[in-house]
């Protein structure tokens, strides 16, 4: 519980890479990437607190095959708009969230942190990686995390995006605050059916016990939006390749 309430704590405030890749005291940070030495084959091996990222067997992201139909509840969305603060925190671009949004899953309901980008796609569909994926992150009153996941396909531009990405500090470490009211609302798909399994943070420590709904239908995002977003980070991937699901069921 405790772990699950830190977790909470610094994704609201958008500072898990950076808490979590601490050595404490005056250790020097361990950096963790996707790429090289600190890349994901290696997040295990980085720090005793990483070792999930190795050894876990319910880790994200996965490769969404044979789902089985089942009488999911129902996702509903509820989201106000609000300014936002973005921040570049190295490895994307995390979007904190002003209390007072959340999401019902049948009677759970869990308030929305922040969300935050991916490219390409971390998970797949039917072995299909999309060009980026949306990840919007909440958590329950008991400290316990579900992640929305929104696909991305090229195709017209996605307005919030266009919002989003004229305030976007280029600079990592770096922070820009959004007085306007904007709504994560316009990121969503016109359908709430999802794909639903459980899994864990895909960026160290790799959490498990996170309840993850990947919405079914993708939304669209320009060529040069899905290129402005990668070149914050030299055009290189930011996504964690797909994990073993080592007999999860993944339901719809």
């Amino acid at each position: 519980m405790r772990m699950f309430l830190l977790l909470v704590v610094c994704l609201s405030l958008g500072l898990t890479g950076s808490v979590f890749a601490s050595g404490g005291g005056e250790h020097a940070a361990v950096h963790w990437g996707y790429s090289g030495a600190g890349g994901p084959a290696h997040w295990g091996d980085l720090q005793p607190e990483f070792k999930l990222c190795g050894e876990g067997q319910q880790q994200s992201p996965i490769n969404i095959i044979d789902a089985v139909d089942s009488d999911l509840p129902e996702l509903t969305f509820n989201y106000a708009a609000t300014g936002l603060e973005l921040v570049n925190n190295g490895h994307t671009i995390k979007v904190n969230y002003a209390p007072g949004s959340s999401i019902r899953v049948g009677s759970d309901e869990y308030k929305l942190l922040q969300f935050h980008f991916h490219s390409l796609s971390e998970n797949a569909v039917d072995g299909q990686l999309f060009p980026a994926e949306a990840h919007l992150v909440h958590a329950n009153a008991a400290g316990e995390l579900a992640v929305v996941g929104v696909l991305f396909a090229e195709g017209d531009a996605n307005p919030l995006l266009e919002k989003l990405w004229r305030h976007t500090p280029s600079k990592a470490q770096s922070t820009m605050s959004v007085a306007s009211n904007v709504s994560v609302t316009e990121l969503l798909p016109g359908s709430a059916e999802y794909y639903a399994f459980s899994g864990s943070l895909t960026t160290p420590p790799c959490t498990e016990g996170v309840r993850w709904m990947v919405l079914k239908q993708p939304v669209t995002a320009s060529a040069a939006q899905i290129k402005k977003f990668r070149s914050f980070f030299g055009d290189h991937d930011t996504n964690r390749p797909v994990q073993p699901l080592n007999g999860r069921i993944v339901y719809q």
